[in-house]
């Protein structure tokens, strides 16, 4: 027995009606007593019947005419989704990735999203992953070396996931695509045209989709990004994928959110090392260096790409010759 995605979009629509206290802890506190108990939920009534015998008041204290609208709300917006082609998934689904339920932000705390939206083909998260992320302004290295990576590892079976953005983002995306490999934007808004963020990759976005690759995200239809989502949404770059390559990041910025996270889940984190030294020093690059000093591992173009996805596969790590 377990809770439905419509239902806890349900509960997560509460604090849009005007009914506060029940976030994403106390929504998988219903979901689990759920699941202990053995309680089949067939309707609104049986879960707010369930949710009457719970202990902490923000849940208790929910009626059953609050549920009601807070259901009609959110089915609204599943509706209103459907027509644009956007799906929902939710954290009790049997195809809600693993790997995203066991998700840690940066400090190591469990931190897994309740609802995943998409647009495209869903079933390509089943795939090992590797998230290719960086700066919004790396150096021509950068770019050439980001995609000729991303598109090594797509070809080797790995979903590229990545978050959109211009810059890194793009080349690995771009990367998994000119190899006709699949890759995944794990987008900081909702996934209707005129949410996607930023407008200057829409058209990645459906070249993305067109191409046997997804779009994701925690968030409904008509949400504009934020600086707040747009930090959580690192900590799924690093959820969904096995292991997390950085091309070029300077010391302070999103990348760091989301390369934290990976070792916080001691997941392998690899960062690009280039063959010219001015590149390496170079503002936006003196990041790697600093994650590198953090347990990062250095990859460069020559390394053994084989090997690399073996162990990244076989959740080994191994570090390049170069730096036995």
């Amino acid at each position: 027995m377990t809770l439905t995605k419509e239902y806890i979009f349900t509960l997560t629509c509460l604090k849009e009606i005007g009914i506060k206290g029940v976030g994403p802890k106390k929504v998988l506190s219903i979901g689990n007593t759920i699941k202990e108990r053995n309680i089949p939920i067939e309707s609104l009534e049986d879960l707010a019947s369930l949710m009457k015998t719970m202990k902490e008041k923000a849940i208790n204290s929910v009626r059953m005419e609050d549920l009601q609208k807070a259901y009609n709300y959110a089915m609204n917006i599943v509706e209103a989704s459907k027509a644009e082609g956007i799906g929902f998934k939710g954290y009790y689904d049997d195809d809600f990735p693993e790997s995203l339920q066991k998700t840690v932000d940066e400090e190591g705390k469990e931190n897994p999203p309740l609802l995943l939206w998409y647009r495209g083909d869903f079933s390509i998260t089943k795939l090992p992953g590797i998230a290719v992320i960086g700066t919004r302004e790396p150096t021509e290295e950068g770019i050439i070396g980001g995609k000729y990576l991303a598109g090594e590892f797509a070809k080797r079976g790995f979903n590229i996931v990545s978050g959109l953005a211009i810059g890194c983002d793009t080349c690995g995306h771009e990367g998994a695509l000119n190899v006709n490999g699949k890759t995944t934007a794990i987008l900081a808004n909702g996934l209707d045209n005129k949410s996607i963020y930023p407008p200057e990759n829409r058209d990645l976005a459906e070249n993305i989709v067109k191409n046997g690759g997804v779009l994701l995200s925690e968030y409904p239809i008509n949400t504009s990004v934020n600086r707040y989502s747009l930090v959580a949404r690192d900590r799924l770059q690093s959820g969904l994928a096995q292991a997390t390559l950085v091309i070029q990041t300077g010391k302070a910025g999103g990348t760091m959110h989301a390369a934290k996270a990976t070792l916080a889940a001691n997941k392998p984190l690899y960062v690009m090392l280039f063959k010219k030294e001015e590149t390496n020093k170079h503002e936006k690059c003196l990041g790697n260096e600093v994650l590198h000093e953090q347990g990062a591992i250095y990859l460069k173009g020559n390394d053994n790409i084989d090997e690399i996805s073996h162990s990244i596969k076989n959740r080994k790590v191994v570090k390049s010759d170069l730096f036995d």
